[in-house]
């Protein structure tokens, strides 16, 4: 009779187990449903808020905020030079053969583009290099 006891008390105490272990699963899963809802809605939110950002930043909307800020293009556009700046080699070099090349814009124009965009990279990359 003890040992009946015993034994009832032991698949009852299996069983509350169980049933304890399955009703927190199923918890955990109806949790992980409504984050992976909430993630989801974010998730679309945050599209849509990247969306406006672009829309806010779009270079037309940005002008006429400047505009209507009071600020219009310039001018003229002055340039300073810097003494002492560090510049590589190359670097210089194409900023001279860009101030000696001729003005007309003919068969040279796209070497003449290559050339600038060269320049820009090479000053671009002396910059990166260059100590604070």
């Amino acid at each position: 009779m003890v040992i009946a006891g015993l034994m009832l008390a032991m698949f009852s105490l299996v069983g509350w187990l169980y049933l304890t272990q399955t009703s927190q699963l199923t918890v955990t899963g109806y949790r992980i449903q409504e984050l992976q809802q909430r993630k989801a809605l974010l998730q679309e939110e945050n599209a849509q808020l990247e969306a406006e950002i672009a829309e806010m930043e779009s270079a037309s909307r940005l002008m006429a905020r400047a505009r209507a800020m009071g600020f219009q293009p310039p001018q003229r556009v002055t340039y300073v030079p810097v003494p002492n700046y560090p510049v590589r080699a190359e670097a210089a070099s194409v900023a001279r053969d860009q101030r000696a090349a001729p003005a007309d814009y003919g068969a040279e124009a796209s070497s003449a583009l290559a050339r600038w965009w060269a320049g820009l990279v090479a000053q671009f990359d002396a910059w990166l290099q260059a100590p604070p």
